[in-house]
């Protein structure tokens, strides 16, 4: 359009307001009503579309209808002949809002550090939740939600000094036709807030909406997003492969409510999320009650419906499936496999987790980005999650454990078989009995409960950083955390620790003609290697760095031992640090000094996180690579896969799944004894699971001889002494002490598992079939989910971690405290 385009209908266009990809904004006057209005021109080549005049007919209609307070109201629509141009548009006029937009209310508030109280995010979210809900009632999807498309109405500023939201561009993307996979016509933030399965090009549903709430939601209250990149094609693949750091980590102060909140609103799968933009508000206003008790007073309107954390989550669908679609560019297409009906008849081959492994056993898998997609060979779909999960009860010491011993009898008649379980061990009665049928891996149970835990104890860990802390943490001004990108390699730590997140705050701009610079340094012991990490620009006193990794996404955590920041030449970025120790102004170390009282190994405070996390040197000679966390981490994921697979396969009740059950029972104990304890249980039985990976089995039958020790032994053996370390923080030993306690009621319920996957590999076909072991069957199912990702206690609302959070807190081990280089606290570099 020109500048100066004239009248179009019964409007005189006066000035433009915006433009972006698939539209622009003018602030025009209806000369028949008297007012302005805004009026959106829609960029839509009509002889390439013949059917968008039909398309734009209907859906227009249907935008127009919408009534609610919070969206922005259309009063015409048409397509009609710029005169001045000469050329056919398709356009639609709505009311004139006065303010500006959530985008730029964000950058003044979130970013710059100055983050809302309970009470306004809930009010803000909950007047963009409540129009977005009625909408989906009214059958329309935004599918395109993100900060600029919310107006700040200021007409009220004197009741809402942040202005009231106002949802605007409703399925405009839709309605130009605009294929969400691809990267043409969208607006350059859109990436941003995408979802995972508008990336894969699916179709858009209410669930859709509800991510990019959450990715919203994510923002404020970090002041950040979630993914972030150079173009949108990397943003995208973000969206579909990582699991983001946990926002209480960005923002130690938020409740764990409220992280749980965030984190359920962006799970991959849209079968986990909020089913409801209604029910997503109640959840949000439940978790702001408690967090603020200013936010208990505020009115929330009748029509949002009740906090949906857990109740709905037993009769989702459980199968993440896929349909041939063109991937954005630089992404590589899944080969198609059978899939199942999604959320309104989508679907969607989003993987389980960034930390699954390829070649783990059980068949080939077909790989996105390396990551794996679970429609694998002997990988068929269990039924839904039966709900008697235990409860564990005070941590006990590890029991003794026989391999090859008697099976510890239980009554097969019981349809609660875990009440004989091991000591410390309670259940709950089952609500109702599971019923055979329904199809998955048991993922989306796991990704919801994950959105659970990961709030709870990160929390709590990093609340050490913001609260009253001895006089050494106070000259603390950031930290700077590893992360994994989880685009893995089965033969390589390839993905492990390969990210890097650096957080300051009240720090002073660089001197004039100077900039900052980043460092990662190697281990001391090692040659002179600093990885430049990048120039920290500074605004208002913060600070914020996310270092993407080098293209192999090697293991940082690895090599690496130390942060620096220099500041030097900004005309002249250095390639190396400046060794004028003048220049040198934070800094942050694991230390590597030996523990004196480990008279054994003499291992420092760095060789316990790097073995638990990066290398260790009792793995490698077992001929895998990595930390010990991470085999943890995916051996006990792959036991959850084959326990759901066994117990999808109990209803088929033929010889040929009688085979198949025995095979995944089979591959359970595999990893869970380790290869040479298997035959001892199972004498003469081949082994079924990956003959490398089963070398180190999770449980450890005996600590003086048994080498090397189970994974979860192992690992609790690292986190007594790193407690014993002079030099561990006082927030690592607290973490530590959580950490094993957590891995203590992990053990049990692995152990738990091994009892009835015995009693279930002895029986005949006929008890197989029968009661049973459809009841047995529910509950090794049942309990390998929450050994991965842990459970809620519905009584006290407390979480139970499992290794998903395990996981999470073995990498806060691994967080740099950085410090002022100050003559008091020189920077000691070698």
């Amino acid at each position: 359009m020109s500048t100066n385009p004239g009248p179009i209908d019964r409007f005189e266009l006066r000035e433009q307001l915006g433009q972006g990809g698939i539209s622009e904004v003018w602030k025009a006057f209806d000369t028949q009503l008297h007012r302005y209005v805004a009026i959106k021109f829609l960029h839509a080549n009509l002889q390439a579309d013949p059917a968008f005049v039909t398309r734009f007919q209907h859906e227009a209609q249907i935008i127009a209808s919408l009534r609610h307070p919070n969206i922005v109201q259309y009063y015409d629509y048409a397509i009609s002949q710029l005169p001045a141009a000469g050329s056919i548009t398709a356009y639609m006029a709505m009311d004139y809002v006065e303010g500006g937009n959530l985008a730029s209310y964000i950058r003044n508030t979130s970013r710059a550090r100055k983050f809302l109280p309970s009470g306004d995010i809930l009010h803000l979210f909950s007047s963009i939740g409540m129009a977005v809900d009625y909408a989906h009632q009214h059958g329309v999807v935004h599918g395109n939600l993100k900060p600029a498309n919310i107006l700040l109405n200021n007409r009220n500023i004197s009741l809402n000094a942040m202005g009231e939201p106002i949802v605007t561009d409703f399925a405009i993307a839709r309605l130009l036709g605009v294929t969400a996979g691809s990267t043409s016509g969208w607006q350059n933030d859109a990436p941003l807030y995408i979802s995972p399965e508008q990336v894969m090009g699916s179709f858009v549903t209410e669930r859709s909406d509800i991510y990019s709430l959450g990715i919203m939601l994510y923002e404020i209250c970090t002041g950040t997003l979630p993914f972030i990149g150079s173009n949108p094609a990397t943003i995208m693949m973000q969206h579909v492969n990582i699991i983001p750091a946990s926002p209480a980590l960005i923002n130690p102060n938020l409740p764990p409510a409220l992280t749980m909140v965030i984190m359920r609103s962006i799970a991959k799968d849209p079968s986990a999320r909020f089913p409801t933009a209604s029910s997503f508000v109640a959840a949000l206003a439940d978790a702001c009650r408690q967090g603020e008790k200013e936010a208990a007073m505020m009115p929330i309107s009748e029509n949002v419906g009740q906090p949906a954390y857990l109740d709905d989550s037993m009769n989702l669908p459980t199968v993440l499936s896929t349909r041939q679609s063109t991937p954005p560019i630089g992404m590589t297409p899944l080969p198609p496999t059978p899939s199942t009906a999604g959320i309104s008849g989508s679907s969607l081959p989003i993987p389980p987790s960034p930390l699954a492994i390829p070649g783990s056993g059980g068949g080939g898998t077909p790989y996105y980005n390396s990551t794996p997609f679970y429609g694998a060979v002997e990988a068929s779909s269990p039924e839904r999650p039966a709900t008697n999960i235990p409860v564990v009860g005070s941590a006990q010491p590890y029991p003794t454990v026989q391999p090859g011993g008697p099976i510890t009898p239980m009554p097969l008649s019981s349809t609660n078989p875990a009440q004989n379980l091991p000591a410390g061990i309670s259940v709950q009665p089952p609500t109702s009995p599971g019923k055979p049928g329904r199809r998955g891996l048991f993922f989306v149970l796991a990704a919801l409960l994950i959105l659970v835990v990961i709030g709870s104890s990160l929390s709590a860990y990093f609340a050490f950083f913001s609260k009253g802390t001895p006089a050494t943490a106070r000259v603390i001004v950031g930290h700077a955390y590893f992360s994994s990108s989880g685009l893995l390699s089965p033969d390589s730590t390839q993905g492990i620790t390969d990210l890097l997140q650096i957080n300051l705050d009240n720090i002073p701009p660089p001197q004039s003609g100077k900039s900052y610079y980043a460092w990662l340094l190697n281990d001391i012991h090692m040659d002179w290697k600093p990885i430049f990490l990048g120039p920290l620009t500074v605004n208002h006193g913060i600070a914020d760095l996310s270092y993407p990794g080098n293209a192999l996404h090697s293991d940082l955590l690895a090599t690496n031992s130390r942060f620096l920041l220099t500041e030097e030449d900004a005309a002249v970025p250095p390639s190396n640090p400046s060794l004028d120790s003048s220049t040198w102004r934070y800094y942050a170390e694991f230390s590597q000094i030996p523990n004196p009282a480990d008279t054994v190994n003499h291992y420092s405070l760095y060789d316990h996180t790097r073995h638990l996390l990066a290398d260790d040197p009792k793995v490698k000679a077992a001929g895998l690579t990595g930390g010990l966390d991470i085999w943890l981490y995916r051996n006990t994921q792959k036991i959850l896969e084959w326990a759901g697979s066994a117990r999808g396969s109990w209803k088929y009740n033929d010889a040929g799944s009688s085979a198949f059950i025995r095979r995944q029972l089979t591959r359970i104990m595999d990893y869970l004894d380790g290869t040479y304890y298997i035959q001892k249980d199972l004498p003469g039985q081949d082994l079924l699971a990956n003959a490398t990976i089963a070398k180190v089995g999770l449980l450890t039958f005996d600590p003086q001889t048994q080498n090397p020790p189970g994974y979860v032994y192992h690992i609790g053996k690292h986190l007594r002494e790193l407690t014993q370390i002079p030099q561990s923080s006082a927030q690592q030993r607290a973490l530590a002490i959580q950490i094993n306690q957590a891995l203590d009621r992990v053990n049990l319920w692995l152990q738990a598992i091994r009892t009835e996957v015995l009693q279930l590999y002895h029986m005949n076909d006929a008890q197989l079939f029968g009661n049973d072991g459809r009841t047995l069957l529910n509950s090794v199912a049942t309990l390998a989910n929450t050994t991965f990702v842990g459970q809620v206690d519905p009584n006290t609302d407390q979480v139970t971690d499992g290794v998903v959070q395990i996981h999470y807190n073995i990498q806060r081990l691994a967080t740099f405290d950085i410090r002022a280089c100050t003559a008091s606290n020189p920077c000691a570099i070698k």
